[in-house]
């Protein structure tokens, strides 16, 4: 197999990218390649593949005879271990993945079950007026409440937009309006200053009632974004929108993750308008993240302090919920995000 064909997925808390060459994990800004062990980890892969694919020299002694039993039984327990992974895994993913789990039959002639468990909508035939837009908008998100009037319509228009272009699978039998309105809106906020807003790559939208169980790792999450898809717990989501000055949102926290993928991992060798801004960001999230550690009055938790790319998402929670703290203790953070996000939250 060649080298630069070969995936690795990099796992952070919340989080999963994948990179499919050690040219490309290069290309990375430094705050995306995890910590020196992970960059350790990712180049030892590529080294050994490396190695593996090179031409061998000299000769070697036919101990096909002597191996052919270790291989038969190397190859017997992996088959049977990938079988046990899958079930486990199928169980797992059945609570979180509405698209293989929306029905289940019967033993009484193969009838469906009346209990609907999942509700699924297309973006696309979901009809909202500008007015229902508004008023969800207007009631629950501070952030468009603070919006001059001239710029309501245009949020309107790209939640509108960003809606049609997503699918939203609710991992319940009740669902509500305002959970594609308000979840849109979450990424409209943060990518409001952005000319390029859909996060195309997304095209699912996955909402829990509240905490959920996540696979590969398995873990209990509150949100996450994985492949094609941004899962949320719809609890911790209003409470989040309801308490807009702690400094803890999990649909921009999620929102953040997922403008990473979209502009930094998807065509990492392409160049953007985000992916040069966010070089500011780069240069000094260190400096903040040790400074940080060593303050008596902390801005960020124990978790955005060990993690590099959940130090980006809380950045952003604070960039929204705390603009005038982060810009006193941290002008220069800040600054990187008015640049890297094209808004001045600070200011509204």
């Amino acid at each position: 197999m060649p080298q630069d064909s070969v995936p690795i997925i990099l796992h952070y808390k919340d989080s999963a990218f994948t990179v499919y060459s050690l040219e490309e994990y290069n290309q990375l800004p430094d705050s995306l390649k995890g910590s020196y062990e992970q960059q350790y980890y990712v180049d030892s892969i590529y080294n050994a593949l490396q190695y593996v694919n090179a031409p061998k020299v000299g000769t070697e002694e036919d101990n096909s005879g002597e191996s052919g039993f270790s291989i038969v039984m190397i190859v017997v327990f992996g088959i049977i271990a990938f079988n046990i992974y899958r079930l486990i895994r199928q169980l797992i993913k059945e609570q979180n993945d509405p698209a293989n789990a929306a029905s289940f039959e019967t033993d009484e002639g193969n009838e469906p079950e009346p209990a609907v468990r999942y509700l699924i909508y297309k973006g696309e035939e979901l009809k909202f007026s500008d007015d229902e837009v508004h008023i969800v908008c207007k009631k629950y998100n501070p952030y468009y409440q603070k919006l001059n009037a001239d710029k309501q319509p245009v949020f309107v228009e790209r939640v509108q937009e960003f809606i049609h272009s997503k699918d939203f699978y609710i991992c319940s039998p009740k669902g509500y309006k305002e959970m594609p309105i308000l979840i849109s809106a979450s990424a409209v906020q943060i990518t409001f200053g952005l000319k390029d807003f859909l996060l195309p790559h997304f095209s699912n939208i996955i909402i829990h009632p509240e905490e959920y169980f996540a696979y590969d790792p398995f873990r209990i999450l509150v949100g996450n974004v994985q492949g094609h898809s941004i899962s949320l717990s719809w609890k911790h989501f209003l409470q989040d929108y309801q308490n807009p000055t702690d400094g803890k949102n999990v649909g921009l926290h999620e929102m953040a993750h997922a403008l990473q993928v979209q502009y930094l991992f998807r065509n990492p060798k392409r160049s953007n308008t985000f992916k040069e801004d966010f070089e500011h960001y780069d240069r000094i999230d260190d400096d903040v993240l040790n400074a940080e550690k060593t303050n008596n009055k902390r801005m960020f938790d124990e978790n955005a302090l060990r993690n590099k790319n959940e130090f980006w998402a809380t950045s952003v929670e604070l960039f929204f919920e705390k603009p005038v703290e982060l810009k006193t203790q941290y002008p220069d953070l800040y600054e990187s995000l008015r640049i890297v996000l094209n808004q001045d939250t600070a200011a509204m």
